[in-house]
Order: C-alpha cells, then structure tokens, then sequence
C-alpha cells in the first residue's frame, strides 16, 4: 500500500467543520469558494459606490472645510490600484512562478493572487461602507458645495445651502471618513510585504537585513507615501487616512496570514494548505513504515 493510497483510506465523515456539508475537498483546496466571494465584491463595488452618503450638517465658519478644491491628485484613483494592486499582483506572480517548487508553482501562485484581490476588494467595500454610513465632510467641502452667499456662517446648516450643479463631486465632498486610498494602499502593500518577506525569508537571521528594509519596508513606505498625500491635496484629515491606514493593514494582514504562515516560521515561503499536506503525508509516510494506521480525529 503506497502512502497516497493509506492517505484516501483515511475516514472522512460527509458533514464536518472542514467542509459544511457537500462541499467537496477539491473545491476547498482550489478557494472556489472564494473566487465566488471576489465577484460578489466586484459587483457590490460599483453599487456601494453610487449610494448616496449621509449628509451631516456643517458650519461655514469650520476652518477645516474650507480648504481649496485640488484638480489635480497626487496619487488619483487609477495611480492608486496601479500601485496598490496591479503592480503588488505582477510581482506575486513573478515571484511565485521564479521560487516556488514545481510540484506547487501553479497553486502557490494561483493561491497567493487571490488573497492579494481579496485583500484589496474587501477593504473597499468595507471602507466605502464606512464612508456613506459616516457621511464626515472632507477638507474641501465647501469649495464642493459653493454655499449662497445668504447663508449664515456660524449656524448649523445643511446640503440644502449648495448652489452646485456637479452633484457628483457634492456627494464625495461627504465621504472622508476612512480615507479610501490610505485603505486600499496598505490592504495591498501590506500583503505585498508579508508576502515577499515569507518568499524570500527575511526574518532569517542567516540573511542579511537589506532583504527585510527592501522587501517589506519598501511596499510599507509607498503606502505612507500615498495616504499622506491625500492631506496633502486637502482630500483627507489626518484622522482619515489614520483610520484607513489600520483598517487596510488589518485586512491585509489577515488575509495573509489565512493562507501562508506568519514569516519568521521556518516554511514561510509555504502556503498554509501545503504544509498541512506535507505533514500529512510525513505522518502517513512514518505510520506506513512502521506498520501502523492512524485515524484522525474527528
């Protein structure tokens, strides 16, 4: 009996935490599951995005509304998923396909691609949530809403007092709260730091420092580098982009580490699945050689 064959032998009852029912070990294995999640958050994206936000009410007098409208972004939304998300994936993948065994290049990287839009999508969905439910006024809010000049100044008034037209820029002027670019900046390239430092084993003390200054300072400072640029262009407070920056390193931190180790382990360069597979089959491998059969349990 080869070891592959005592491995199927093993019981595995139809219903358990693993597999909640018909859900089959092959669709586990592959994350469908979770391609299915990433369509749902590409659509739920475009929705959550036109909902009209909260209009709270304001001050003309608030000196922190008052700042100038920027035409021009430091960073503008397709900068931002450029760096953020499509240049962290192109080197997922790079990285993936160069140093990961053949046995397991395609499902390392395949695994390692989806976490990463994972981590992207979720965060913004999250965070526009946050956003139209807050409904905090940006910097530029009154340069947006261009109030009439009847208006009294230091009395609570609301979006009724705008005389624009562009309501499209008017309704963003109510979405600051978390910052969006400092969210989605750190869900990627926090990601994208974890990842490289576990391909390339940076925590290792047998390696030089240079691999953790690059491969995890580098992503981490581009993210400062475009969250604070949103206080720069007068999108964002300070508090804003303090908020999004958490909340994006926090879901690109768990969604790492739901599919590789944390990277000062020996395997970090492993993802999660393949390792439970490989000690698996050590363990199958040593109770085949010694003649014994162990059941897992249940």
């Amino acid at each position: 009996m080869s070891v592959e064959t005592l491995l199927n032998s093993l019981p595995t009852p139809k219903f358990n935490r693993d597999n909640l029912g018909p859900i089959s070990s092959k669709v586990m294995k592959w994350r469908f599951t979770d391609l299915v999640l990433l369509v749902v958050l590409v659509v739920a994206y475009f929705f959550l995005y036109n909902l009209t936000p909260f209009h709270r009410q304001f001050y003309l007098d608030d000196l922190t509304i008052q700042h100038p409208f920027a035409e021009r972004e430091t960073v503008n939304n397709w900068q931002l998923f450029l760096y953020a998300t499509w240049i962290p994936l192109v080197l997922i993948i790079v990285t993936s396909l160069v140093l990961t065994a053949p046995k397991y290049k395609a499902y390392n990287t395949y695994v390692a691609s989806l976490g990463l839009l994972l981590s992207v999508l979720i965060t913004s969905n999250v965070t526009d949530i946050l956003k139209n439910l807050i409904g905090r006024h940006r910097p530029d809010f009154l340069a947006r809403c261009v109030p009439d000049s009847s208006t009294p100044r230091d009395v609570l008034v609301g979006i009724e007092v705008c005389t624009t037209t562009d309501m499209s820029k008017l309704q963003d002027g109510f979405r600051t709260t978390p910052s969006g670019h400092s969210s989605i900046s750190f869900a990627g390239l926090v990601y994208l730091a974890l990842f490289l430092m576990g391909q390339f084993e940076a925590s290792n003390t047998n390696f030089g420092s240079w691999r953790a200054l690059v491969f995890g300072g580098f992503p981490l400072l581009v993210a400062g580098y475009i969250a604070l640029s949103r206080t720069e262009d007068y999108r964002h407070h300070f508090v804003d982009v303090f908020v999004g920056g958490v909340l994006g390193a926090f879901i690109g931190a768990w969604s790492y580490l739901r599919l590789f180790p944390w990277i000062a382990d020996k395997r970090s360069y492993s993802n999660l699945i393949v390792i439970q597979e490989e000690d698996a089959r050590e363990r199958a491998n040593s109770n085949f050689e010694t003649g014994e059969t162990v059941l897992e349990d249940v």
